[in-house]
């Protein structure tokens, strides 16, 4: 039998950076052609280096007649069908084996398109990219063109088949798409489209998309709604549609809207693991977590489908790793750290380096008092501590739950000077009292400047961390050191290097100077950067010396303690600025918290109602003022019912009270409350 030829087609503009990785992926091809439209780097020479035939097109605004350029000029028996910013991760070899045998007229291809640079944030889906040539198949739509609809009126779409073909996606990395402006792009396009074809769902649910990449969530969510009510049950887009929408709505808070959605939509794709997620997420947010167990429970059981992948546009691990997860962090929040480590345990099989689960096992195994040392001895039995990303996932889980002293005790080869865990390990040197080992990685990774290795801001945190760690030995800054700092902020890291507090014996006499931040916003800005940081690093001499220079920053410190767990030194500050009338709406929040903690829902009622109008803590203080206010309802019903007899103890009273408690229940299940990590909590036990 003679071997079918096969044919590699792309369209480039300006893609030289991304071309080599590309065409190095189907090298070996037996026809390479690439359509350029206008081109003013070096692709079209790159193409050439890689023996590709490059057909110079001018650009009309539409993605199908570029094709359709290439294709006419195509020979190969088989197409298979590229963008630049992809690479084919299955070998050529294997693709011509498959085609030996074919009988379909064309393939669909697995795409992972990368979200992130985290290993877990991709999307997949599936498009038809390969199909048989010379059958005069052509592409039509102006943009995100497809070929489906000239092979499907032809041969029905029976003749379309899935493959194992695999394809990586680059174009969706926010880097990426911010150097090319492809949102933009693509916006100006479809809407071009839309107002040429009014009645084009695709075209419409595609614009949407562009909406929501461009931050325009209000005309996405409509557009989404118009297209879901009128679009086919049985176009291949619409589930897409249901789960960007109910996205839209979970991002909004609008639960009852995404309810209603996936309430009526389940019944259509109860096959669809993406919309068990939603649905999960909505119930946690009600405060619901049995239901969102239960429906994180239908996402997981759906991976055991091999054919779900192959049918619906879905987040990576959506099926697995994600579930599995929420449903440890729900076995927390209702007191089974066991049954906890078991399913963060199951996500880490299925994916080793997922963070959150990784968190939350290190977080299970410390309610269950496990010591931090055998926690570390056991992640590195889930991880591969002998690449970069291993040992960075290891390191990160043991700081968010500050295990410090277990990171200075790994292993050697796990503590070197990365620049993924370098501040991290930094940091936890500085808290568990060795400054010495701190400031020589420090200057570690200060001298990889000249290298390049180090991004601006990583050594811009390096500095900070030593200047506050020096200033913790009460050693003053040098001026290579200070002329080092941002320009903006140079003459505040001068102020406050003269301050007798943190450098007892040097420039004394010149303190004076930086005692008054009020009429400096930059320096006023660097302190309530510095104080929670110097908490961190129990450096509290520091943050003391920081914090007296005015009433707001003694407010800032005390915030910083109470955050850091601190309860009973934080206390007696709140007291203290309560008292002076220095609280502020800064810290009315955690005042509110305390009190609710002790039972004075009246006060801390007050304290919330302060707190409203600070930005970012809105929502929290608006659940926690609606505890207090149910607290106080459910003790008035109390009272009532303590008034009845034994026999009048049935009824509304009794039945109003049950629905007091039971929205108080599922508020406080809802994360308006400050959390801690274990470590932090003295006692280790959470108030």
């Amino acid at each position: 039998m003679t071997r079918p030829t096969l044919g590699v087609h792309l369209i480039v503009r300006n893609e030289a950076a991304l071309l080599p990785a590309c065409l190095k992926s189907v090298a070996g091809a037996d026809e390479l052609i690439i359509v350029d439209t206008g081109s003013e780097d070096h692709s079209i020479a790159v193409a050439e280096a890689y023996g590709a035939r490059v057909l110079q097109y001018e650009w009309e605004d539409d993605f199908s007649k570029a094709r359709n350029t290439g294709l006419a000029r195509a020979t190969a028996d088989w197409i298979l069908v590229l963008d630049a910013d992809e690479v084919l991760s299955t070998p050529l070899a294997e693709i011509r084996q498959m085609l030996i045998a074919a009988t379909a007229e064309a393939f669909t291809v697995s795409i992972d398109n990368l979200l992130g640079r985290g290993a877990e944030e991709r999307l997949h889906h599936r498009a038809v990219r390969l199909f048989r040539g010379g059958q005069g198949y052509r592409y039509s739509g102006k943009i995100h063109e497809g070929i489906d609809q000239a092979i499907i009126s032809r041969h029905g779409t029976a003749a379309i088949a899935h493959s194992d073909i695999r394809l990586l996606h680059y174009g969706y990395l926010p880097e990426i798409m911010l150097q090319k402006n492809k949102a933009a792009r693509n916006e100006k396009l479809l809407r071009a489209a839309v107002a040429e074809h009014p009645e084009d769902d695709f075209y419409r649910y595609n614009l949407a998309v562009a909406c929501c990449q461009t931050g325009q969530l209000q005309e996405a969510e409509e557009l989404l709604c118009r297209t879901l009510n009128r679009a086919p049950l049985m176009v291949s887009y619409r589930p897409a549609m249901v789960r960007d929408l109910g996205k839209i709505y979970l991002s909004a808070g609008k639960v009852t809207a995404i309810d209603a959605l996936l309430a009526r939509e389940l019944e259509r794709y109860s096959d669809y693991p993406d919309l068990h997620y939603l649905q999960g997420q909505s119930w946690e947010s009600q405060g619901l977590p049995e239901r969102a167990f239960q429906a994180y429970q239908q996402a997981e059981v759906l991976s055991e489908n091999p054919l779900v992948q192959e049918k619906y546009v879905s987040e990576h691990g959506i099926a697995t790793f994600r579930p599995l997860h929420r449903m440890g962090e729900i076995a927390l929040q209702l007191g089974k750290p066991e049954e906890a480590a078991r399913l963060f345990h199951r996500a880490l099989q299925h994916f080793a380096l997922y963070a959150p689960a990784l968190a939350g096992i290190v977080t299970s195994f410390q309610h269950l008092d496990v010591p931090d040392r055998d926690i570390a001895a056991l992640l590195l039995q889930l991880v591969p501590g002998n690449q970069p990303a291993g040992r960075a996932a290891i390191i990160r889980a043991l700081y968010g739950a500050d295990a410090f002293e277990a990171i200075c005790g790994l292993p050697g080869g796990l503590i070197l000077p990365e620049k993924d865990t370098l501040l991290h390990i930094t940091t936890a040197w500085i808290v568990t009292g060795e400054p010495e080992t701190a400031l020589l990685l420090i200057r570690s990774g200060l001298d990889q400047q000249a290298s390049g290795d180090m991004s601006p801001e990583l050594l811009q945190e390096l500095r900070v961390l030593e200047a506050l760690c020096l200033w913790g030995q009460g050693i003053p800054l040098q001026n290579s050191q200070l002329a080092a700092m941002p320009e903006s902020e140079r003459t505040s890291w001068h102020r406050l290097n003269q301050l007798p507090g943190l450098t007892p014996d040097w420039a004394a006499g010149e303190g004076e100077n930086a005692r008054n931040p009020a009429d400096d916003p930059a320096l006023s800005l660097l302190l309530a950067r510095l104080i929670p940081l110097a908490v961190k690093l129990r450096l509290d001499p520091v943050a003391e010396a920081l914090a007296g220079l005015s009433s707001v920053h003694q407010a800032e410190l005390a915030a910083a303690l109470y955050k850091a767990g601190r309860l009973e030194e934080a206390g007696e500050r709140f007291i203290e600025l309560a008292g002076d009338g220095q609280a502020g709406n800064r810290v009315a929040f955690y005042i509110g918290e305390m009190l609710h903690d002790k039972g004075h829902y009246e006060q801390a009622a007050l304290w919330f109602q302060q707190a409203l109008a600070v930005t970012g803590q809105g929502d929290a203080a608006r659940a926690g003022l609606s505890v207090c206010y149910l607290q106080l309802a459910a003790a008035d019903l109390e009272k009532v019912l303590a008034g009845f007899s034994e026999g009048c103890k049935q009824g509304p009273v009794l039945e109003d009270l049950a629905a007091v408690k039971n929205a108080i229940t599922a508020l406080n299940r809802t994360p308006w409350h400050t959390s801690w990590s274990r470590r932090r909590l003295p006692g280790g036990v959470k108030p």
